[in-house]
């Protein structure tokens, strides 16, 4: 009986001295993110708070903002992106250029994106969102039969230029060309 109590004692002791450990030491050992951001420290009475830099921005030029493959006018356009639509900055950016991570992933001229209006504005009557599980296609005329532009992901916003007909919809943003009108939901 008398081994059981110190065998019971010495257990509880190891398990302790062990969760002691790695609550100390594991935070030596956790990894490093390569993703860094811009913290700004503001003093609020006794504390100091982080803050991280807001990330939406909107495109305030008339005619839309070209997405671009890298931060230069030569580099090849992935897409255009709509007057009013707002778009997710990843950083601050160099020389004018920002990169942007959605509604498409590249670099845009950053003399074009302006501050983001209030979110509780109703998403623009000519947005449709992807509702395929497997994305669509996007074809350069009203047809199947006919030559893709591309191809868009589930749950990614579209820009449609009308209501169309016979089942097709004309589409500006992300790419430019046809979608067949069943695959399209409205925009939340």
């Amino acid at each position: 009986m008398k081994q059981n109590g110190i065998w019971q004692k010495y257990t509880s002791f190891t398990t302790s001295l062990l969760l002691s450990a790695t609550v100390l030491v594991a935070p030596a050992f956790a990894s490093e993110t390569n993703q860094t951001q811009d913290v700004k420290l503001q003093n609020s009475g006794e504390y100091l708070l982080a803050q991280i830099p807001d990330s939406c921005r909107q495109v305030i030029s008339n005619n839309g903002l070209n997405v671009r493959q890298e931060a230069t006018t030569n580099s090849k356009a992935v897409g255009i992106i709509g007057s009013g639509r707002t778009v997710t900055i990843q950083s601050l950016g160099e020389n004018g250029w920002v990169p942007i991570t959605a509604p498409l992933k590249g670099y845009v001229y950053g003399g074009f994106l302006g501050e983001c209006q209030a979110a509780n504005s109703p998403p623009p009557t000519d947005c449709r969102s992807v509702a395929a599980v497997r994305g669509i296609n996007v074809y350069q005329t009203p047809s199947s039969d006919g030559a893709t532009t591309g191809f868009v992901a589930n749950g990614r916003r579209v820009t449609i230029e009308s209501l169309g007909s016979d089942g097709w919809v004309p589409i500006s943003v992300p790419l430019k060309g046809y979608v067949q009108a069943e695959n399209l939901g409205y925009c939340r």
